[in-house]
């Protein structure tokens, strides 16, 4: 990308001099006039577009000296993709990380083996590193797996935590396919039980009941399903820190989809009834259940078709095992129970042939030709037949009530006719009569 970005900068902005035939390249422009256009760039653009200018004065005026953080997060996520190692590399070395950068986030960077953060190897003012290659409030599973490599990543690690009391690195966020499984004989395993002994020579307090915290409260789960390799005692927002015991329900919760932790003052962490997960509501919004009036994610709920329902929600456990809610087997559209019960549009099942459909499916299936088969020899009187004649009824009423408001619009534009009509010969009359007194005259 880097190569790229080089021919962008030296070669797409390019002007021909008339007289001398000579070509004007984009480095050539006055370093001011850069520095100025790339002020309007996010901070990666802007580094990116220093790196593809290759030319020292000008990469350091557009670059600058203010890198604290770096989050490729603030691209757009098709261009970040597209980043290699060799673009990290190169941008780290523009923005002289190893003495300005104290938090980088990798988001989007999904085709990067890690060997690119090379630049970082002994920093003694990074701070916080989140590897997971996924933004704030996104699913932290990613298909196909990202490249990004423990052999190439850990050993930069290492060679941070290994300045000991000159080193600052408080917060690591690792990819979910390091942590999908605990495996004590991994580098990845190594790597944490390392982590955590450096960490244990710091000391720090809750912020509740003020004791005091192992590892400075930035010590990584060792176990655990989803939590295996995060903080163990940090809010990922705001870094805060409460011990074991003062991490109850109200103060502190842990996301099943994002795998991160959050204080409550961040974030709240709500608790779904149907997947039985705590999530985060920036990641998945929540709503109370019609039937059960439990909290549901949305992922684990289903609305009505009807705008008259629109705002109401029913959890899986009572489409699944209290019905209620139907679907069409054609449309697949929803129906909640009282509008199967009132709305002839809405979803009946046929005993005869065991079905499901919604009124406009089942009179579709009748018009091409599909009778309504007995099933095990067992007549209903409620066949597909019969059970779309209320919603034939329905489509007369529908269609005559359109008819009728179509027939009062043609006699109002009738009527509209006849006055302009009434208009026009009265203004020929007056044509007329004043003609007359024109000739008189």
């Amino acid at each position: 990308m880097v190569a790229s970005l080089h021919f962008f900068g030296a070669g797409i902005y390019k002007a021909i001099n008339s007289q001398q035939g000579s070509m004007i390249y984009l480095s050539d422009l006055p370093t001011g006039a850069l520095a100025h256009v790339s002020s309007f760039l996010a901070a990666p653009s802007r580094a990116l577009f220093a790196v593809a200018i290759n030319s020292r004065d000008s990469s350091s005026a557009i670059v600058g000296n203010q890198w604290d953080a770096l989050d490729f997060g603030e691209i757009e996520k098709e261009l970040a993709a597209k980043i290699s190692d060799d673009d990290i590399r190169a941008v780290l070395l523009s923005i002289d990380a190893i003495n300005n950068l104290r938090s980088l986030w990798l988001t989007n960077c999904i085709n990067i083996t890690g060997v690119g953060l090379d630049p970082l190897r002994g920093s003694t003012i990074i701070q916080d590193i989140d590897l997971s290659l996924v933004g704030v409030h996104e699913s932290c599973r990613l298909d196909p797996e990202p490249p990004i490599s423990c052999a190439e990543v850990i050993p930069i690690l290492d060679s941070i935590i290994e300045r000991g009391e000159d080193c600052s690195l408080e917060h690591l966020q690792f990819p979910n396919e390091w942590r999908r499984e605990r495996n004590t004989v991994s580098d990845f395993h190594a790597f944490l039980t390392r982590y955590n002994d450096y960490l244990n020579s710091r000391a720090d307090v809750c912020l509740k009941c003020s004791c005091n915290l192992p590892g400075g409260g930035r010590m990584l789960q060792m176990d655990g399903r989803y939590q295996y390799g995060t903080q163990k005692f940090a809010c990922y927002d705001c870094m805060k820190q409460y011990c074991d015991d003062c991490r109850v329900d109200e103060i502190w919760g842990f996301c099943g989809k994002c795998e991160r932790s959050y204080c409550a003052q961040c974030q709240t962490v709500k608790y779904c009834h149907c997947c039985e997960n705590d999530i985060c509501v920036d990641c998945i919004g929540f709503k109370e259940c019609s039937n059960c009036h439990e909290n549901t994610c949305l992922e684990c709920a289903r609305g009505c078709h009807n705008a008259c329902c629109a705002d109401k929600i029913w959890c899986n456990y009572c489409v699944d095992y209290r019905d209620a809610v139907s679907w069409c087997e054609n449309c697949n559209e929803s129906y909640c129970r009282d509008c199967c019960n009132s709305d002839v549009y809405a979803v009946e099942f046929c005993y005869n042939c065991e079905t499901s459909l919604c009124g406009q499916c089942r009179v579709k299936k009748c018009k091409e030709g599909s009778h309504c088969e007995r099933r095990w020899g067992i007549h209903c009187e409620r066949s597909c037949e019969q059970l779309s004649f209320p919603v034939l009824l329905k489509d007369r009423e529908k269609m005559q009530a359109q008819i009728n408001e179509l027939q009062t619009q043609i006699n109002e534009l009738e009527n509209e006719r006849r006055e302009q009509s009434n208009e026009i010969n009265e203004l020929k009359r007056k044509v007329k009569d004043l003609t007359g007194e024109l000739e008189v005259v």
